[in-house]
């Protein structure tokens, strides 16, 4: 499949993402080219300007290319001895009560494995599960999941689903709660003030400048002492430049001024 396309396809494609909220220029123009091509090809369009032509008349086919062209590789507890260790991290911190954000959610395994981690714990909670696409938000509010995706989920843990059938949801716990909105990352106000920001899996797709934008962000948003959590693959060689150290392998603290750790608010 031939997916190189020429400038003037790629301002005609952004122009139009950029209508609706998405600025594909922020991300590595070779992968999204390859994912914007196979969903083209998918849909029978012949190319970028039918594509384009089909969208001002059908608003859902956007929708649609949204969806696909955002990524949405997941998967409960993904990389199991990073999820360990930020375990210990919020372990050690201890408080009653945590502020949770999970940036670039998807449809939601990553939020309900944070939720999971937090009933294991005993500790209250809060989790605001963000993304931009719409269409996988509705999955990821339905809250239920397949038992092959449940299967990935460490036996300890599973004491805190309940089946439904063929599928399986989190056992609702008093006041703790996860909920799903509607959030650019790069674009909207910051959601809140947070003990703990998941991000994982999804620097890697944006370009160097972009990245640092969204990690400048991410740091403030988070509280002194709070724990930015990354994905496996992805550095962050400037953490420092943050405020932050290193806990562990893709996981982060945030430092006061002076360099020292901070205690934690409850």
């Amino acid at each position: 499949m031939g997916y190189r396309y020429d400038d003037h396809d790629w301002a005609l494609i952004g122009q139009l993402s950029r209508q609706w909220g998405l600025d594909l220029t922020a991300y590595k123009r070779t992968q999204i080219e390859r994912r914007i091509a196979t969903f083209l090809e998918r849909e029978g369009f012949a190319g970028p300007a039918a594509f384009v032509q089909a969208v001002q008349q059908d608003p859902e086919i956007y929708r649609r290319f949204h969806s696909y062209l955002t990524i949405h590789v997941t998967e409960f507890f993904r990389d199991p001895e990073y999820w360990e260790r930020f375990r210990q991290a919020v372990k050690s911190q201890g408080g009653e009560y945590w502020r949770i954000w999970s940036a670039g959610c998807s449809w939601g395994a990553e939020a309900v494995s944070v939720a999971l981690l937090m009933e294991d714990l005993k500790l209250r909670y809060e989790i605001l599960a963000t993304d931009s696409d719409e269409l996988v938000l509705e999955k990821a509010r339905h809250g239920e999941f397949p038992a092959a995706d449940v299967d990935k989920i460490p036996q300890p843990y599973r004491s805190y689903l309940e089946a439904n059938g063929h599928h399986w949801a989190v056992r609702s716990s008093g006041s703790n709660a996860i909920r799903f909105v509607r959030h650019n990352l790069l674009t909207d106000p910051l959601p809140g003030e947070f003990d703990a920001i998941l991000c994982r899996n999804l620097l890697i797709y944006f370009e160097r400048e972009i990245r640092l934008q969204v990690l400048s962000r991410l740091a403030e948003a988070l509280k002194n002492g709070g724990l930015l959590f990354l994905g496996a693959t992805e550095t962050f060689l400037e953490f420092a430049d943050f405020g932050f150290q290193v806990v562990a392998p893709s996981l982060y603290q945030k430092v006061s001024a002076s360099g020292r750790k901070s205690s934690r608010n409850s």
